[in-house]
């Protein structure tokens, strides 16, 4: 059978109008404070485009590699991210957090690939063992997979990434036919281990509260989201103009990073967001529809999952700015500035798109699909 060998091209095109889209949201919201501190509106553009190069060709690379090569060196890219996890509390916290490792002014943050590195080990494993999650031993070498990096993350601390880490991990056990009764058991044993997680650590609540009432503390862990709020229903229908967001003149912190929606909602207003959101989810249906095209179940669940992290991190930046999700610390996916965090969003579009080189004419398996559901018993 002659295997059709053409990358999704909507795909391709989405990803570059969003890459533009967050060069320009990054120069506007970051031109003046740029030009404040290095005396050059454009430093955080052209550190963004450095990074943005490095990740495309990375995505080019992933693309045309064949799937073996991506699966032979996906443990090994396990265990380099692992070590790299530990390595980060070697170095100075930014703002309490050990989530990056300084070199030369080049910031890295290998969480951004723990979440890529985890999704291509699961769906490695879990191929290898299609059918088999009925045995308990099967399932636990599963859930070992995620486990070492997820508590690196969260100890940097990372909740959100984790959380992220933690549900790609729960969707390629479902897609993959995990019995009822073990999704049940691993979503409860997940809540009863998130409940600790949030209350151990008081500014977790505090963020939570802050979402409930953001005016209780608005100078202090409320300020940011009402400083959103306030952009977003400044921008009205049409915006105020591309350049003209008050928010970024030093009332939002460091906007061209998390709340850099919230520029783009005052200067573009709700058509600018309702065009971003119907990116994202045109974005979900491509990969949605290249994980129903793939040939085997390692590529159901290499696509499902990978464009399950990119919209779900771009549903959770965009809930907290909104107000309506406490606030995580991630990037809006190819819009925020971020050297890893573009680097990451870039290969696993590469992922995707070898994905999508390798896959069928035409959809091979309904809308809602389980690979495996005869694990089920029925």
């Amino acid at each position: 059978m002659n295997v059709r060998r053409t990358f999704d091209t909507a795909l391709i095109a989405i990803v570059a109008v969003l890459l533009v889209l967050g060069l320009v949201m990054v120069q506007s919201s970051s031109g003046p404070v740029a030009a404040d501190r290095f005396g050059d509106a454009w430093h955080y553009v052209e550190r963004q485009g450095a990074a943005m190069f490095v990740g495309v060709a990375g995505c080019v690379v992933l693309a045309l590699m064949p799937h073996q090569y991506i699966r032979k060196f996906a443990w090994v890219a396990y265990a380099i991210v692992a070590v790299l996890l530990v390595a980060v509390f070697f170095f100075r916290p930014v703002n309490g957090a050990h989530r990056w490792l300084g070199m030369g002014g080049i910031n890295f943050q290998p969480s951004e690939f723990a979440k890529i590195v985890v999704v291509l080990c699961m769906a490695d494993f879990l191929d290898k063992r299609a059918g088999q999650l009925h045995d308990w031993k099967i399932l636990l070498k599963a859930v070992l997979i995620p486990a070492p990096l997820m508590l690196l993350v969260l100890a940097e601390p990372d909740f959100g990434t984790t959380c992220i880490i933690g549900g790609m991990a729960f969707l390629t056990l479902y897609l993959a036919g995990l019995r009822k009764q073990f999704l049940y058991g691993l979503g409860v044993t997940g809540l009863v281990a998130a409940i600790p997680a949030l209350t151990l650590a008081s500014y977790r609540m505090d963020r939570v509260n802050a979402v409930l009432d953001p005016w209780s503390d608005y100078h202090g862990i409320g300020y940011q989201i009402i400083q959103s709020m306030i952009a977003y229903h400044s921008g009205g229908f049409l915006g105020r103009g591309l350049g003209e967001s008050q928010a970024k003149h030093l009332f939002l912190p460091e906007p061209w990073t998390d709340f850099i929606s919230s520029v783009l909602a005052e200067e573009l207003g709700l058509i600018g967001i309702l065009a971003l959101v119907a990116l994202y989810a045109a974005l979900v249906w491509r990969g949605v529809r290249i994980a129903r095209n793939a040939q085997n179940l390692y590529g159901v669940l290499l696509a499902t999952a990978l464009i399950g992290t990119i919209g779900l991190q771009a549903f959770f930046n965009l809930g907290v700015a909104m107000g309506i999700v406490p606030p995580k610390g991630l990037v809006l996916p190819f819009i925020s500035y971020g050297a890893s965090a573009i680097m990451g969003h870039l290969f696993c579009i590469g992922l995707l798109l070898n994905v999508s080189a390798n896959g069928a004419p035409v959809p091979r398996t309904p809308p809602i699909y389980r690979a495996t559901a005869t694990a089920e018993g029925f």
